[in-house]
């Protein structure tokens, strides 16, 4: 009865995190030009919301809703720069977000490669040029840099 109770409860956090990543993102207009008053910043946090909060949480502590169902435990992204000797590694947070750097702790790489997700073209929607998809990246980025812990 455990084991039932385990498995619709797994099932019931990925379709809460496939609601997230279905029911949010960019129109299909897609454009990462923010509207007046914005920051990459605030633009930044709506793509990390959209993208990254149902694994890694609201705040980015790792405590996502589906977190408890992950193989391996998603990053406490607050802590970066603090990890890091006191400097956001942004680079390398960068080429995490795109794919053209694996965590050898994540095993085989189950977290989305958003550089890939961000360029694929919605059905009968124009391919997404380079310059969005970075600009997306780096507002995730500097969002990102924006959570450290002081």
């Amino acid at each position: 009865m455990n084991y039932v109770f385990r498995f619709l409860e797994t099932i019931a956090a990925i379709v809460l995190g496939l609601g997230v990543l279905v029911g949010t993102g960019w129109s299909e207009n897609e454009s990462p030009q923010m509207i007046p008053g914005e920051t990459a910043v605030t633009s930044g946090r709506l793509e990390y919301r959209s993208h990254c909060a149902q694994c890694h949480g609201v705040a980015g502590k790792g405590d996502g809703p589906v977190a408890a169902v992950l193989t391996k435990k998603p990053a406490d992204l607050t802590v970066l720069a603090k990890n890091n000797g006191g400097t956001f590694p942004e680079e390398k947070v960068v080429n995490v977000i795109n794919g053209s750097k694996i965590i050898t702790a994540h095993g085989t790489r189950t977290m989305p490669i958003w550089g890939i997700e961000f360029s694929k073209p919605r059905p009968g929607a124009p391919s997404k040029s380079v310059t969005i998809v970075n600009e997306r990246i780096r507002m995730l980025t500097d969002y990102l840099k924006s959570i450290q812990e002081k």
